[in-house]
């Protein structure tokens, strides 16, 4: 025998279905664009205050990758903001300045507009070279605290030097990107984890990806390949955390080396997109070192 609904229970549960719906769907934080010079930048922007956390995505990745911090520093009281770098996510694409010395003058050119003076910068990836960059110049605001996420100074893998590429693996990626896009992100971003991620994670992740034209992503390859920072290893005179995973450890621990007033996380069982795969242990670190005097 069929139930008749009551109109006045059936609306209630269609308005309440309508709300969760909505609440799902309200991001935590304020899509925003800022002019910078020949771009429009592109950043996420959450929080409110003077203590102040400015989160650089790697290569060819968008801000959003970083929505498991966003939130969590928000309710610890600080104003967060995570950038597309250029020709990155929704920020303008150009077909010059693909390199990591004009991202980091792009950088330079947000905290300045932003008048964000007293920042603790986060790179992740491509996005420490970003920062290796922006601390060699001499129009540098210096940040608070620095905070290295598993990348590395040098693409080249050469002597003592326990990170980057040999030039068959440089040459192998550029081949692959050119010959079939799409397949190379996507195994690219599945080999960012040690763990099986939710198969929407790596469809959000490879979309974000993608939005970088292809030129780009060849271009910034090039750049990490062939570039060598870690003159500005010691030229950091911020308080500076580096994260790896335990499989980069090595990496880590010769950064430390080169680094003054560095520590050292090593997060176990993860990949290079650990913050993502071990939210709450990286959250925690963050945190910790944040907090120090």
């Amino acid at each position: 025998m069929r139930a008749n609904l009551n109109p006045g229970i059936l609306l209630t549960m269609l308005l309440g279905l309508i709300v969760a719906l909505a609440l799902a769907q309200k991001k935590p934080w304020r899509d925003m664009y800022v002019q910078l010079g020949d771009i429009k930048m592109h950043y996420l922007e959450a929080g409110t205050g003077d203590r102040q956390l400015v989160f650089i995505p790697g290569w060819t990745m968008i801000a959003e990758v970083w929505k498991e911090q966003i939130p969590y520093f928000v309710a610890r009281g600080f104003h967060v903001y995570a950038i597309d770098p250029r020709s990155h996510g929704l920020t303008t694409k150009t077909e010059q300045g693909n390199t990591f010395f004009q991202q980091a003058a792009d950088l330079h050119a947000f905290l300045k507009t932003l008048k964000i003076e007293h920042a603790n910068l986060v790179g992740w990836s491509a996005g420490v070279s970003v920062l290796l960059e922006y601390i060699s110049s001499p129009e540098t605001l210096r940040p608070d605290k620095l905070v290295l996420v598993d990348g590395a100074p040098s693409g080249t893998r050469e002597g003592d030097y326990p990170g980057g590429m040999t030039r068959q693996m440089a040459r192998t990626a550029v081949l692959n990107l050119q010959e079939d896009r799409k397949k190379e992100t996507d195994r690219f971003v599945r080999g960012m984890f040690k763990s099986r991620q939710p198969e929407f994670l790596y469809t959000e992740l490879i979309e974000g990806s993608l939005k970088t034209p292809t030129g780009t992503a060849t271009a910034l390859l090039f750049d990490s390949f062939t570039g060598d920072r870690r003159p500005a290893l010691a030229r950091i005179d911020s308080p500076t955390l580096i994260v790896v995973p335990d499989e980069r450890q090595l990496l880590g621990e010769y950064l430390q080396s080169k680094i003054p007033r560095s520590k050292l996380e090593v997060i176990p069982e993860a990949g290079h997109a650990l913050f993502l795969e071990k939210p709450q242990a990286f959250n925690q670190a963050l945190e910790g070192f944040l907090g120090e005097q």
